[in-house]
């Protein structure tokens, strides 16, 4: 069978490589604006409860989140910080009264949990090629860039407490629920929802790829961890430009998903993520 090709991974321009944002420009007392597309701000607000990831427009989103599951839009993507010993019998519920009470829709939010001090949190950013105008140290989150080619922005904060090998038989597994891998991916372009989906493969094959590279292993089953029992993963898009039904390995968007979601997590794991 002949396979077709991939246009996107052709070309004469170059994928600019993932990056960083340093992490003492995240945690700093005022919010960090990050540029992700032309008149499509995000602005980080983190503290030791709560990271808060505000978009200036609605995203099209698929989310396997708490708060915000499935197929829809929001604008606002927050990860809560719990302790390890949490037990609530209706964490959704909890969820949207923490909402309510900082102000904020549910209706219009994104909401995860997590265990790993928010102080683990990882940004990266990757851009598709040439053609983006910004600031010099807007990568350093001091100022607010324009992206005029598809530019994608990874919010990550990994623990591993409770890493898992999905492939692994479950027998009366032991461990505690506590250590999480929440991954939020904010994309500038025009997704079908079947690119949604697919943007959902990238992240997680890059996860696994990160695990592996750092050697987390299910405490279990002895073999390579393919993730957490509780991880969540969040994809947005702004919907600008041309719809594009392909976000997967042979597009550059995909490999674009996939750089940033790897150095992000890597860098949290990294940061004492256990």
């Amino acid at each position: 069978m002949t396979l077709p090709s991939a246009p996107e991974l052709t070309g004469a321009a170059a994928m600019t490589p993932a990056r960083l944002l340093p992490p003492q420009t995240l945690h700093r007392q005022q919010a960090v604006i990050l540029a992700l597309g032309p008149e499509t701000d995000i602005v980080v607000a983190a503290s030791t409860a709560r990271i808060r990831l505000s978009v200036s427009r609605p995203l099209r989103v698929v989310s396997s989140a708490l708060v915000g599951g499935g197929l829809g839009w929001a604008t606002d993507f927050v990860n809560v910080y719990v302790d390890r010993h949490y037990d609530c019998r209706a964490p959704q519920d909890d969820l949207s009264a923490r909402l309510h009470a900082w102000g904020l829709a549910p209706a219009a939010s994104i909401a995860m949990m997590t265990a790993v001090p928010l102080s683990r949190l990882a940004v990266a950013e990757a851009s598709l090629g040439a053609g983006r105008d910004a600031a010099p140290d807007d990568c350093a989150g001091t100022a607010k860039g324009v992206a005029t080619e598809p530019r994608v922005l990874v919010a990550a904060t990994a623990g591993v407490g409770n890493a898992v090998d999905i492939t692994s038989t479950p027998r009366g597994d032991p461990r505690l629920v506590a250590g999480t891998i929440n991954t939020v991916v904010f994309i500038d372009a025009h997704l079908t929802d079947g690119a949604l989906i697919n943007a959902c493969q990238s992240a997680t094959e890059a996860k696994v790829r990160a695990l592996a590279q750092h050697q987390v292993y299910d405490t279990v089953s002895g073999t390579l961890a393919t993730g957490t029992s509780t991880d969540c993963l969040a994809i947005g898009a702004t919907q600008r430009g041309e719809p594009t039904p392909y976000a997967g390995s042979g597009t550059r968007l995909g490999r674009a998903i996939g750089s940033a979601v790897f150095l992000a997590i890597s860098a949290s794991l990294q940061s004492g993520g256990a």
